[in-house]
């Protein structure tokens, strides 16, 4: 029983493990894990198709860094889609490296995510919202725009840099409340061929107050206004798009409602497309293992390995025969924590009686040491009537140490 109960729990665990592959492979397959409009995302809210459909006629890549690392503009295109209105600020800095993308030959096409209405205020809230927008000289400063009372002080919206703004016109609804796309006629004369007579739009926000180097390619009537949906402007050698609805470049619009045209010319005729994913919040930050195999240095983290492992072989195994002191050590026949002072004194135990001691010491340094600097014999008389009374006393009784500092004494005297 015990072991038809284990084999049941480790199928149960086995069947649940690969369910779960089986839904993370899913998951991971279709997308829907990345930020509406990108390039990684495979159902219809994603732009995998359009990036698989670029990828035989051009270079294609995505941005996933910072826009420092943003290379040379000439002959690419940046598609920066998805973008939410109230989050187009970029530090000084970064509005720069844009600008000189552009500049150097670049196409920059900006795409916001489709809304359905203006949007509106915190109803709940008590007073009026705390700015942060840097403070205008002039009297007549623009209101602010929903979203923009919460940015950044260090940080510049594209409406004071480029002098555009985002607004809203809310789109038709059906009596049940949903959505009527409407359409954008084609306003430029003299545009490409390739572009549509009108394109459906499926968001309310347009461009206003938009001064006269940006140009209406596409604007949808509503009675008497017109709302932009798709301006451009020329910068340098390069242009910047902006277009309202970034719809056109999703999965959905490409299997139902595709306008080749339209693509087309967004894209330009670029050798390279890149497609933006750091706005998206898909980044790529590289560690240590991706420098090294960026750079090609697996082959020296190999031989670091290999090295390690000489190291460890080396000191666990010996290549040479054992010292006579080493088969002593393992026999137990020598011990080890004492120096050779210790020995000699250990030996000078063993050997000699207490009582002979002062005794054996005279007789070694009569024969070594004073024939050197031979005493005078009054202090060699004294010396030996130490010694004729120590010897009248018993070996029990006798002190080796005070005679020999009694010794010490009379050599150490002048006379």
């Amino acid at each position: 029983m015990k072991k038809t109960s284990l084999l049941f729990f480790l199928l149960a665990f086995a069947g649940f493990a690969a369910g779960l592959v089986h839904l993370f492979h899913l998951r991971f397959e279709s997308g829907d894990n990345y930020p509406p409009y990108s390039s990684l995302r495979a159902d219809p809210l994603g732009t995998k198709a359009l990036f698989e459909s670029l990828e035989p006629l051009v270079e294609t890549r995505r941005h996933v860094r910072s826009l420092a690392k943003l290379s040379d503009g000439r002959d690419t295109t940046l598609l920066w889609l998805g973008a939410e209105p109230h989050s187009l600020r970029f530090a000084p800095e970064d509005f720069q490296r844009i600008e000189t993308f552009v500049r150097s030959g670049g196409r920059v096409v900006i795409s916001l995510v489709p809304v359905q209405d203006s949007p509106r205020g915190n109803r709940f809230a008590t007073g009026p919202p705390v700015t942060k927008r840097p403070l205008r000289m002039t009297t007549n400063a623009p209101p602010l725009r929903p979203g923009e009372e919460f940015a950044d002080s260090q940080t510049i919206s594209i409406r004071d840099r480029w002098n555009l703004a985002i607004d809203h016109a809310s789109l038709t609804r059906t009596p049940v409340g949903k959505m009527i796309p409407e359409l954008a006629a084609l306003r430029a004369d003299g545009e490409s061929r390739l572009l549509p007579k009108s394109i459906p739009v499926h968001t309310a926000a347009h461009f206003a107050n938009s001064d006269s180097n940006w140009r209406t390619l596409y604007a949808r009537v509503a009675g008497t206004n017109s709302y932009p949906v798709l301006i451009e402007r020329t910068m340098g050698r390069g242009r910047i798009v902006m277009c309202a609805d970034s719809f056109h470049f999703s999965n959905e619009a490409l299997r139902s409602e595709r306008e080749p045209g339209l693509l087309s010319w967004l894209v330009g005729s670029s050798r390279e497309v890149v497609f933006d994913e750091t706005h998206l919040g898909v980044s790529h930050e590289p560690g240590v293992a991706a420098l090294a195999r960026e750079y090609r240095l697996g082959g020296i983290f190999i031989a670091l390995l290999m090295l390690a492992g000489l190291f460890i072989w080396r000191n666990s195994a010996s290549f040479m025969p054992p010292y006579d002191e080493q088969l002593a050590l393992e026999r137990g026949e020598l011990v080890e924590g004492k120096d050779s002072t210790s020995g000699f004194i250990n030996l000078l135990k063993r050997n000699i009686p207490p009582g002979d001691l002062m005794k054996v010491c005279l007789e070694q340094w009569n024969t070594h040491g004073a024939n050197a600097r031979k005493p005078s014999a009054a202090k060699l008389d004294a010396m030996q009537k130490l010694i004729d009374a120590e010897n009248a006393v018993e070996p029990r009784e006798r002190n080796p140490v005070q005679m020999y500092r009694s010794f010490c004494e009379i050599l150490k005297r002048r006379t």
